[in-house]
């Protein structure tokens, strides 16, 4: 096993994955926040709703639809800066970094959502190391 796992990719693609989970994250929120500003809510009524937003079902499955396509981006990143070597390796330990990280927040949300989460993150990883093995092979983006 030695080699197949270039530390500076699963580093990158792992920091490229908690940035865009952030990203995401805030945005979710704000929308969230500006949405029930415009319906005329009052503050302490969108902070409460804020606060309830890791039972908002509506609210986690945008997050794991925006968490999916960051996987999937820091799959094909790590996969690209590791080259030829061994891309899915990379690709796969980026998605259980993320997964372990995932683990920090187990018991703030829902069972089924951190359950889909240990499938879904490592998945999306590897098929971004995929789309970049596409990518390099001139199989992505040809037309005809």
């Amino acid at each position: 096993m030695s080699g197949r796992i270039n530390p500076k990719a699963v580093v990158l693609g792992s920091l490229l994955l908690l940035a865009l989970s952030i990203v995401a994250g805030v945005l979710l929120v704000s929308l969230q926040g500006v949405l029930m500003a415009m319906e005329g809510q009052s503050e302490e009524q969108i902070v409460q709703a804020l606060a309830d937003l890791a039972d908002d079902d509506g609210y986690l499955v945008w997050s794991m639809v925006l968490g999916s396509l960051a996987s999937v981006l820091a799959g094909h990143v790590a996969a690209r800066i590791a080259g030829a070597a061994y891309p899915y390796f990379n690709g796969l330990a980026v998605g259980v970094v993320g997964t372990l990280v995932g683990f920090a927040f187990w018991s703030e949300l829902p069972l089924w959502f951190n359950l889909a989460g240990i499938f879904v993150t490592p998945a999306c990883c590897v098929l971004g190391a995929h789309l970049a093995v596409l990518r390099a092979n001139g199989a992505v983006g040809r037309m005809g």
